[in-house]
């Protein structure tokens, strides 16, 4: 198949990966390489963690961080030492259409980069409040720690970017200046999300224990630091629906689902919408204020 400036060898195309809908690789691929255009400025120079499901969703999916073998060599690579396995990780990097179709036709369905670039790896260019409900709680729950989250970064003059998930939450972007480490972003949600729990502490939670979050809505701070990806914006979900990670408004959350959008849907919406999530590739936000709070203590 033609893709882009190369010739892309792709096979079983008729393969059912959502038995439910029916959605085949053919789909998912026409899905990637249709919205390419929205989604690849967001994964380029980005190490890539990468969840495939070659059989579909039903049979089980596996992560590969690492490039197989047989990857192309016009596949971009980032060789990143790991710090765990003493050994270089080889991630790929997802530039341009014909490895977004290379990667959907190996059966990658959802796609999770690193939250900051290829030649800065210790500073990330935004930070996430990832935001999700425990057993207990609901879409309900979720939209109210939304709009504390909105509220509070209205109050610092910080602008922030809420995507849904595709799945049961909300991502939420802050894009900050690239000089922050990975250290100093999770202090900064972590400060921010403290503010909210003790606000709200019938329904908020940072316990690392899931067993502990029952009823609560979790804000995973963590979730910002060196290594951590986060489903991509526009990216497919592995679940019922094949939904779509898609931006919203503030005033949208009250009107959608988290997973309002699939690969079917989702298209119309960009070229009616545009990239929504544009600005978080080049708003820069001083957060020293912040981190100066949380240092002294303030967060009670």
């Amino acid at each position: 198949m033609r893709i882009g400036a190369r010739e892309i060898e792709v096979s079983n195309l008729d393969k059912v990966y959502w038995p439910e809908d029916g959605f085949t690789k053919a789909d998912l691929l026409e899905y990637y390489v249709t919205i390419a255009r929205w989604i690849l400025p967001h994964l380029k120079d980005r190490p890539l963690s990468l969840v495939r499901f070659p059989e579909g969703i039903q049979e089980g999916g596996f992560y590969q961080k690492d490039a197989p073998p047989g990857t192309p060599e016009w596949v971009r690579i980032a060789p990143v030492m790991s710090k765990e396995k003493g050994t270089f990780i080889n991630f790929i990097l997802c530039d341009n259409v014909e490895t977004l179709a290379w990667m959907a036709n190996s059966g990658v369905i959802e796609i999770n980069p690193w939250l900051s670039r290829y030649g800065s790896l210790d500073y990330p260019d935004f930070a996430v409040f990832d935001i999700d409900p425990a057993e207990g709680a609901g879409w309900e729950d979720v939209k109210v720690v939304v709009r504390m989250v909105q509220s509070l970064l209205s109050e610092w003059k910080l602008e922030g970017f809420p995507k849904v998930s595709g799945a049961t939450g909300v991502h939420i972007y802050v894009p900050v200046e690239p000089r922050y480490t990975y250290k100093e972003i999770s202090m900064f949600v972590k400060y921010a999300a403290t503010i909210i729990e003790a606000a709200y502490p019938e329904k908020v939670t940072l316990k690392r224990k899931v067993k502990e979050r029952h009823g609560h809505v979790y804000i995973d701070y963590p979730q910002n630091a060196r290594g951590q990806t986060i489903s991509s914006v526009y990216g497919v979900k592995a679940l019922s629906g094949a939904p779509v990670s898609m931006p919203v408004t503030w005033d949208e959350i009250d009107r959608v689902l988290p997973n309002s959008w699939n690969i079917k849907t989702a298209p119309e919406r960009l070229e009616l919408a545009g990239d929504m999530f544009a600005r978080v590739l080049t708003s820069r936000q001083n957060i020293d204020p912040f981190l100066r709070a949380a240092l002294s203590g303030k967060a009670k």
